[in-house]
């Protein structure tokens, strides 16, 4: 029997057992669905309920029926300032209860959920969104719970429920990340963009990366070969400026793995220098992600996605109270995915799990306890490579190194948070987060182009590096709300204390004879059969310890002078200290030691001004810094002074359509100095912190409702980021992976009425002009030959169907998402080197069946 006989029966036979496994998972998850959903099917039933509600102020009486009924109630205290309910007493239906409470204030209301009820002004069906814990940590959905300082249930951990299917806000009223303080995105002096839940849900994410197209100017420019990345903001680029819940999630001492979104609310960017609130961080913004909060109302839901590249992905969410009081709540997120890839022999495995726990100790007091494990097993994988002035012309599924060599990483995290009200003004929040990461990176992979770029011979290089980090943080707050005289306060005081800590271990091989092939491993990028991967031993090239001590402190006040007129100021005074150790290895028998501590103040101020309620015209100046790397230092000795980053913004936001639908306009500039530069005068040796670095800039962010049934995200990005002063890089230079231009559009409409309610359709674009794939030289003798990565337009699609109550108590989600539907050739960004070039994946097509449950 022929060896292509053999394999082919091989194939057949593994087709088989994948299809038997997809089909077994699929029936068992739709059986273990339903019988959840039988469990919950008597959610909804009213039952008479004894309330005794006195006539009082409306807010007031609303918090004594959510206690007295346990529904949960959706709306801004504000609409109900000033208003009485009718007094209520005996036995009622809840909804009866509800109807009467409200009855002669103008307000109505809506049921979007089994006890979920959503309030709002008359004729007007938007709902304010949930103040949260008036800090990063907390939820911020787009529907939460609005509720006063002045009510016992402001200090509860907000609950998320899942709304009815039809209900799909791509936008939100209120953010949290831009002050740590829970105010309007209208009165907000900073470009704020949010990513909800329902724009992650239209678009199939499954990375945070990916969600990151809907925010103007922002993206992933760098996987570091399939491991945290680098995000560029406002053309610069870091892995410092991630956040989880307001706690540092970086790529160094938290997240070492690709992020996933399986436990993600929403995604808040929040553009220019952040360090007056979160510490180091480059000057370009944060992305902080909000994760999902212990549920009050029973709700169950499976997913079982599957798509191109043998993508298998079942997920499940749980939540609930766990006692009758529904002081104990909970809530799930779990997932297994398994995939292979468009690039040539590559494999990965994924399992997250993210439980959730909250705890009413009492009416003013509130803990919530969550944790995560992810488990990531894949390739490390450095794209393609450049020849001449461009990416080599070889099919984007060439993986130019061992696929079968992993890099396997596990990572948990646990964060408390601790609420209490003091009074109606004040509130205490402390909260601890704990990270740990231990990963094996096992990989062969580029290195250099030896002999001519025509040969296509790529030398590779050997590593193998187990690496540990973990990072401790916490956070203790003072929140106040009050006025003196007719000027409103929400203000911020806050301590923060962290230690982070890696030690890394490298052993390498970076290839033998440069000029010949056959003393080294090297492949062929022009023919990947003709490689030669070599078992060499290794020699252990450095063994570090690094350990970084956190000190702020940092204050901010949001002030509103007249209704339409607020000012934000706040800053932040930092204390960090580094700490490094080379230890002895086959290279230097010594140990070494560097130690510098850095103290700085980082201030901001912004003002914004509505002349009218729907427009908002804002300003504000930010500063940033961020130290240099521990260890690097001039020729005279002495260490660095950290970068620092100065930036000034205007803009303009408008609401239409009864605040469904809004823009935000910004012009930005952005000057970044003491940018560390090698100092060719004295070999490279040493350092140089003389650079200069400019980003000017123009962006368009919308999201919102158009029509009933009809959203869309969209944004545009002009960004001119330059070198404005280097020892090595040529001035006036474009800086290295950054378009000038780049946007994207997303639209979903679902159809309201007839035979056809209930199905829709979605379709969108996403854009990058040509980016620069390395700097570009003073003396080309000193670096790289420059190269382009040309501009791309990526088109997606999606069709769905979505039916509430597809059975008693239960929701059907079904969809497929369609992602580079015109199958173009792109390049997502370089990682400075012409040999790592990473590649945009080809058509792609995504299905995914899920059943929810309340």
């Amino acid at each position: 029997m022929s060896i292509s006989r053999v394999e082919a029966q091989r194939q057949k036979a593994r087709e088989f057992r994948r299809k038997r496994l997809s089909g077994w998972l699929m029936g068992l998850t739709l059986v273990i669905l339903q019988l959840l959903g039988n469990l919950t099917n008597s959610a909804s039933a009213q039952e008479s309920i004894r309330f005794d509600i006195p006539s009082q102020p409306l807010n007031t009486a609303l918090t004594a029926f959510a206690e007295q009924s346990s529904w949960q109630l959706f709306y801004s205290t504000e609409i109900a300032e000033g208003l009485q309910n009718k007094a209520l007493s005996g036995a009622h239906e809840p909804e009866s209860a509800l109807k009467h409470l409200l009855s002669g204030t103008g307000l109505e209301y809506r049921i979007t959920g089994p006890q979920i009820v959503r309030i709002s002004k008359g004729g007007n069906s938007a709902v304010l969104p949930a103040v949260p814990l008036a800090d990063t940590s907390a939820q911020q959905p787009s529907e939460g719970v609005n509720v006063q300082a002045s009510q016992p249930k402001t200090v509860k951990v907000p609950e998320i429920v899942v709304k009815d299917v039809r209900d799909r806000p791509y936008t939100t009223e209120d953010v949290s990340s831009a002050t740590r303080i829970p105010v309007p995105v209208q009165e907000t002096p900073r470009s704020v963009e949010v990513v909800t839940k329902e724009v992650i849900e239209d678009q199939k994410v499954i990375r945070m990366n990916d969600a990151l197209r809907n925010a103007s100017g922002t993206y992933q420019s760098s996987t570091q070969g399939g491991q945290g990345g680098t995000f560029t903001i406002r053309g610069f680029a870091s892995d410092l400026n991630v956040f989880k819940n307001g706690f540092r999630d970086d790529s160094t001492f938290s997240s070492r793995a690709q992020r996933d979104i399986i436990n993600i609310e929403s995604i808040e960017v929040v553009k220019g220098p952040p360090s007056y609130l979160y510490g180091r961080s480059d000057p370009g913004g944060v992305i902080n992600q909000i994760t999902k909060a212990p549920l009050k109302s029973a709700y169950y839901s499976g997913e079982m996605i599957g798509g191109s590249y043998e993508l298998y992905r079942p997920t499940v969410e749980l939540g609930g109270p766990i006692n009758q009081s529904k002081t104990l709540s909970y809530r799930f997120n779990g997932m297994f995915e398994s995939a292979e890839s468009y690039r040539e022999g590559v494999k990965s495995k994924r399992a997250f799990l993210a439980p959730v726990f909250g705890w009413d100790i009492g009416p003013r007091s509130t803990f919530r306890l969550e944790g995560e494990y992810l488990y990531n097993k894949a390739p490390i994988d450095r794209g393609l490579v450049a020849i001449g002035d461009d990416v080599a012309p070889i099919s984007i599924k060439s993986f130019l190194g061992d696929p079968k060599r992993k890099d396997e990483t596990n990572s948990g995290k646990v964060t408390a948070t601790f609420l209490h009200e003091f009074n109606d003004m004040f509130k205490w929040r402390t909260a601890f987060r704990g990270s740990w990461t231990k990963s094996r990176y096992d990989s062969l992979e580029s290195w250099f182009l030896v002999g001519p770029e025509s040969d296509g011979i790529l030398d590779l290089a050997r590593f193998k590096i187990p690496t540990n980090v973990s990072s401790n943080y916490m956070q203790n707050e003072v929140h106040g709300k009050f006025s003196t005289g007719s000027i409103k306060h929400k203000t911020l005081l806050g301590i923060e204390l962290g230690r982070e800590h890696s030690k890394a271990k490298v052993s390498s091989d970076f290839g033998g004879d440069t000029s010949t092939p056959g003393g080294f491993s090297y492949i062929n990028i022009f023919n990947t059969s003709d490689k030669n991967f070599l078992d060499l031993p290794l020699l252990e090239s450095s063994d570090t310890r690094q350990t970084n001590y956190v000190f702020g402190a940092y204050f901010g006040d949001q002030i509103s002078l007249l209704d339409n007129l607020h000012v934000h100021g706040g800053g932040r005074f930092d204390i960090f200290e580094q700490k490094l150790t080379n230890r002895p290895s086959d290279f230097d028998p010594n140990t070494s030691k560097d130690k510098q501590t850095k103290n700085r103040f980082s201030p901001s101020v912004g003002i914004t001004y509505q002349p009218w309620k729907p427009m908002a015209i804002y300003a504000n100046y930010t500063e940033s810094f961020v130290p240099q790397a521990v260890g690097s230092r001039g020729i005279d000795g002495k260490l660095f002074d950290p970068e620092r980053g100065k930036a000034w913004e205007g803009g303009l936001k408008f609401q239409a359509f009864e605040n469904k639908l809004r823009a935000t306009m910004a012009v930005f500039q952005i000057d970044k100095t003491n940018v560390l530069t090698a100092d060719p005068a004295n070999g490279f040796a040493f350092s140089k912190a003389t650079g200069k670095q400019r980003s000017r800039g123009f962006e368009l962010d919308v999201a919102g409702t158009i029509l009933p049934g009809w959203e869309i995200i969209a944004n545009y990005a002009y960004t001119d980021t330059r070198v404005r002063k280097d020892v090595m890089f040529k001035e006036g230079s474009q800086v290295s992976n950054v378009p000038f231009n780049q946007g994207s559009i997303w639209t979903t409409y679902f159809f309201q009425e007839g035979v056809v309610k209930g199905f829709g359709a979605g379709i969108g674009m996403y854009a990058q002009g040509e980016r620069k794939g390395v700097y570009e030289c003073e003396d080309p003798a000193n670096c790289q030959a420059p190269f382009e990565m040309k501009g791309f337009v990526r088109m997606d699609a999606a069709l769905y169907y979505r039916q509430p109550n597809f059975s008693k108590g239960t929701n059907l989600l079904a969809a497929v998402n369609f992602t580079n539907l015109l199958d173009q050739r792109y390049m997502t960004g370089s990682q400075n080197f012409r040999e790592i070039v990473y590649t945009g994946a080809p058509l792609t097509v995504i299905g995914s069946l899920k059943f929810e449950f309340f």
